[in-house]
């Protein structure tokens, strides 16, 4: 039996103030569905990426609680996940969402609590067709560079290719290059999950200070 995701989500359109660096700007643009909960497991925000995943609108999703998409059979444990999940910092893995309409939505996710006080993130993802790699092995892969880190920020945030050169004053093929070493050096499928373990690993951060206050109780 799998762990029951734990969610993270950024704040609703509007409801950010003063700086971005990449929070808010790449949490919106980001094509990666992404959610942000608070220490009482109600959601505050999901980007567009979410949104789609999920077929809710922002403002249905950020009045439920991760339990409210849970299935029935799974949300008495929920309180003993949660406080496993809040102990360890990190979680990852399979489950099945149940929509508000009933219909329920196979998702592999990856979630870090605190990225600040309080506000903690979840990567959703579709689950991969094969087994997926063993995280256990990957404390003993390379970091990365500081321009990978960099190429990877900015995948996150949503940036193609072609924006990446241009901003860096390198070619496509280049930062293909640096794409295709992050991956093998985290040990990542794709980008989406690239993102999810540079996150885990401390690779990249996401910048939520801006998040209003009024989120986070």
């Amino acid at each position: 039996m799998t762990a029951a995701p734990v969610w993270l989500s950024c704040p609703p359109e509007g409801s950010v103030e003063g700086r971005f660096d990449w929070s808010r700007a790449s949490f919106l643009g980001s094509l990666v569905p992404m959610v942000i909960a608070n220490d009482s497991r109600r959601f505050v925000a999901a980007n567009p990426a979410a949104c789609l995943l999920l077929r809710l609108a922002e403002a249905e999703i950020v009045r439920l609680r991760v339990d409210d998409l849970t299935p029935p059979e799974n949300r008495s444990h929920m309180d003993a996940l949660w406080e496993a999940f809040i102990r360890d910092r990190v979680q990852e893995g399979t489950f099945e969402l149940v929509m508000p309409d009933g219909a329920r939505l196979a998702v592999e996710y990856s979630a870090t609590a605190d990225v600040e006080p309080g506000l903690h993130l979840s990567i959703l993802m579709f689950p991969p067709g094969g087994r997926g790699r063993d995280s256990r092995a990957s404390d003993a892969r390379p970091t990365l560079t500081e321009r990978e880190r960099e190429v990877l920020g900015m995948v996150a945030s949503g940036r193609g290719t072609s924006w990446i050169a241009a901003e860096l004053g390198v070619s496509s093929s280049t930062v293909e290059t640096h794409v295709r070493h992050v991956l093998e050096k985290l040990g990542a499928r794709n980008r989406a999950h690239a993102i999810s373990l540079g996150l885990q690993r401390g690779e990249i951060s996401l910048d939520l200070g801006s998040v209003h206050p009024r989120y986070w109780g």
